[in-house]
């Protein structure tokens, strides 16, 4: 009998340990794994993962949308009219001599927009009794001191035009007494009629060209 107890003894012993073990296995709480949403040091998201963090992307302008067009710039000043424009005639002593004078003339924007002038005006010489022109109309001196330019006049301001006259007495032709111009604009066939800054003589004989007129300029010529 004795030796029949010894050997049953281990055997409940091992049963009595198993039950314990499986006791302690079912209460024990459950081991938690990582969040699904948190990555492990050293580890990549998976990609149910909701730890990555992405920049907001910006809509790429569609295809129909219109662009925006920029706004239109200020127009660009048109021509002078006569009637935008006061003329007059100023006299140069100090560069007159030689049978040769000098005289400037000068164009006033009187108007309330900016407009522009280019090139030569025309002149005609005005006989003082019989108020009409005589004579050759004006030649040209180009390029002498100004190119021909565009020159814009904003309101007040002023362009010049540097003519160069002949006296009448230095040529064999019939004398007649001139107390103002007629001057016409580049590309205007209205002239406008200017006082002389001193009474002079011309020639009333169309093939003598008295007067040569200078390119439109933002300044008087300075010899």
């Amino acid at each position: 009998m004795t030796g029949m107890r010894s050997r049953g003894w281990p055997a409940a012993a091992g049963l009595v340990c198993v039950a314990a073990v499986m006791l302690l296995t079912g209460c024990a709480p459950p081991v938690s794994g990582p969040a699904s949403g948190t990555a492990r040091p050293g580890t990549t998201p998976t990609a149910g993962s909701t730890a990555r963090t992405t920049a907001p992307a910006t809509a790429a302008p569609s295809a129909t949308q219109s662009a925006t067009p920029d706004p239109a710039g200020p127009a660009d000043p048109g021509t002078c009219a006569p009637n935008q424009l006061e003329l007059s005639l100023q006299s140069r002593p100090q560069d007159s001599g030689a049978g040769n004078f000098y005289w400037d003339l000068r164009l006033a924007n009187t108007g309330s927009a900016a407009c522009t002038v280019e090139g030569y005006p025309v002149v005609s010489l005005v006989g003082s009794t019989s108020g009409t022109p005589i004579g050759a109309v004006s030649g040209t001196e180009p390029g002498r001191w100004y190119t021909v330019t565009v020159v814009e006049l904003a309101p007040g301001a002023s362009a010049y035009s540097l003519l160069h006259l002949g006296q009448a007495g230095a040529y064999s032709c019939p004398l007649v007494p001139v107390a103002a111009l007629d001057v016409a604009l580049p590309g205007w066939d209205t002239a406008s009629r200017v006082p002389t800054p001193n009474p002079i003589e011309g020639c009333d004989d169309d093939s003598t060209v008295l007067v040569r007129t200078g390119p439109l300029a933002p300044a008087p010529v300075t010899f």
